[in-house]
């Protein structure tokens, strides 16, 4: 099993973030590290700087791993997302619709936009649209 040695320092007098990973240094000046177990409820979070920092790093992940269709990379940002967006707002999946207030929405656009109305023998309903849409407004 091949291992990875990730190590993050954080010098709080020069407010400076070093971290080494596969021979390599990267000099920030913020991070955020998540990790966590969901099945077994473990969680473990450090971060240091400022949370633009770390919003922004991980927008640029997304925005990078969007450019990768397919991958695990592209798969692990979306999930990572769709979880954020969930614990923001519970509600957001949910495709509760009035029905009632949906038929007025779409009674109020643009019907000839979804039908093509070109033709003379749909005046009559062309004309019911019109109307409609006077009421709407």
């Amino acid at each position: 099993m091949a291992t990875v040695k990730i190590i993050i320092e954080i010098d709080q007098d020069t407010k400076i973030v070093t971290i080494k990973c596969d021979g390599k240094e990267y000099i920030f000046e913020s991070v955020a590290l998540f990790a966590g177990d969901a099945v077994h409820k473990e969680i473990f979070i450090k971060m240091f700087g400022t949370s633009a920092d770390a919003a922004w790093s991980y927008a640029q992940g997304y925005k990078m791993a969007r450019g990768k269709p397919g991958t695990a990379f592209n798969s692990f940002y979306k999930q990572c997302a769709a979880h954020i967006c969930q614990i923001i707002d519970p509600n957001i999946f949910k495709n509760e619709v009035d029905a009632e207030n949906l038929l007025n929405k779409w009674e109020c656009t643009d019907q000839s936009k979804w039908f093509g109305w070109d033709s003379e023998d749909v005046l009559i309903d062309k004309q019911k649209s019109e109307n409609k849409k006077k009421q709407c407004n």
